[in-house]
């Protein structure tokens, strides 16, 4: 089993960035791993001027801002490093986001993130955490935004007490469940859940993967569910696709169950698919109410 010596937790602007840096402390004492903080944020441009005296204004207040942006996250990750009693260290980005942040995920075992919320403006580029799941070979644990997060004494959301992982055929499945198994260890249950077409009843893999835990030390229950069956009304609209109401109904068993932390593979279909048509991963970082690992 890999063990977790390293995490990465990405900040920007927001304010909950706290949580991603609180869960990630957390995690950090839990397995006794280092702690690194990256702001990834863009950096703001002056745009162009009619005047030299206006451009000089411009520049001079994106450099002030952005001294602002910098000192507010060294406070937000001093603070985290204070209640956390560790060492947080702060690291910057040079000069691509996207490029400077996959360089620094190929050296983490762990990154801790933020689910993007389309209300709020924190910085990140459009489509960052997308690229960052197909670009990087390191799981990516998202903390949701939503205000009805559980949340623990320390700030950090609750997460992997109680885990489900959603299990399918697709490679990207098979490698969330092996690089979820230092979190796996530590859980007081974890659950299989895999979505079957109606004439599969009880796949013969699970009974496979199961073993696979017990190597691990790790005791899993398995439950087989049929592939939710869109109406006629689902199936009319334009929005609709086949791989939502599977996002929704592993949302729902996870409620049902109280599961504080998903498991599952990021873009198991072709990229170009997903970006035109939606799809389970991408259902999943527009709606999740709890914390989900995903690796591609």
């Amino acid at each position: 089993m890999n063990d977790i010596r390293q995490i990465l937790a990405l900040v920007n602007d927001s304010p909950r960035s706290d949580r991603v840096l609180a869960l990630a402390a957390r995690l950090a004492r839990s397995h006794g791993a280092a702690l690194v903080a990256l702001h990834v944020v863009e950096p703001l441009r002056s745009g162009a001027f009619i005047s030299p005296e206006a451009a000089s204004v411009a520049a001079a207040w994106a450099v002030e801002t952005e001294t602002q942006r910098r000192n507010a996250a060294a406070a937000r990750v001093a603070a985290a490093a204070s209640a956390a009693g560790i060492e947080i260290a702060l690291a910057s980005l040079r000069n691509e986001i996207v490029a400077d942040s996959l360089r620094h995920t190929g050296t983490a075992d762990l990154v801790v993130l933020s689910q993007r919320d389309p209300h709020e403006t924190d910085g990140s580029p459009r489509h960052f955490i997308e690229r960052l799941l197909v670009g990087s070979g390191t799981p990516l644990l998202f903390v949701p935004h939503a205000d009805t997060l559980p949340l623990q004494a320390d700030g950090a959301p609750r997460c992997g007490r109680r885990v489900l992982v959603a299990w399918s055929t697709a490679r990207e499945s098979a490698r969330a469940l092996r690089d979820a198994l230092p979190l796996l260890a530590g859980a007081e249950r974890v659950e299989l859940i895999h979505y079957a077409p109606a004439s599969d009843t009880a796949p013969a893999q699970l009974d496979a993967v199961l073993a696979y835990l017990q190597l691990h030390g790790i005791e899993a229950a398995a439950t087989v569910r049929h592939t939710p069956a869109p109406s006629l009304g689902e199936r009319l609209l334009a929005t609709w696709t086949v791989d939502v109401p599977i996002a929704e109904a592993l949302l729902s068993h996870a409620a049902d169950t109280d599961a504080d932390l998903l498991v599952m593979g990021g873009y198991g279909h072709p990229r170009a698919w997903e970006l035109a048509l939606g799809g389970v991963t991408r259902s999943m970082l527009q709606t999740m109410t709890l914390p989900v690992l995903m690796s591609h």
